[in-house]
C-alpha cells in the first residue's frame, strides 16, 4: 500500500537526526538506541538497521566510539556525537523547525 511505504520512506530519511538527537543527551550503544527508538510510536527500528547508520555518521565525523567493559559480556561500544555532530545537529534541528512551520502554513491553506 502506498501510504505504508510513505511511512518508510520518511522514517528512513529522519534516521540521522533521530539518532543524533538521541546521542547529543549522552553517549549509548546501538542496542540501547534501537531500544529508545522502539518506544517512540512511528520510530521502531530494528537493531541491524542502526548500525550502518553508525557506521555511516561515524565515517562523516559525527559520532565516535569508544569502547567500555560490560557485566553482562563482552566490551560494548558506545557512541558520542562529535563537536562537529553538534553543529550538524543544531543545522538539521533548526532545518526541521522551518519544514514544520511550513507544513502547518500549507495545512492550514495560509498560502
Amino acid at each position: 500500500m502506498y501510504i505504508d511505504n510513505w511511512q518508510t520512506q520518511l522514517r528512513k530519511g529522519m534516521l540521522d537526526i533521530v539518532v543524533l538527537n538521541l546521542l547529543s543527551h549522552g553517549p549509548c550503544h546501538g542496542y540501547e538506541l534501537v531500544q529508545r527508538m522502539k518506544t517512540i510510536e512511528g520510530l521502531k527500528i530494528r537493531e541491524g538497521n542502526v548500525y550502518p547508520i553508525l557506521a555511516r555518521l561515524q565515517e562523516e565525523k559525527l559520532v565516535e566510539n569508544y569502547t567500555e567493559p560490560s557485566a553482562d559480556g563482552p566490551p560494548r561500544k558506545y557512541f558520542k556525537v562529535t563537536t562537529a555532530g553538534q553543529q550538524t545537529l543544531a543545522d538539521m534541528n533548526g532545518h526541521w523547525e522551518q519544514i514544520i512551520q511550513s507544513i502547518r502554513i500549507i495545512q492550514k491553506g495560509e498560502i
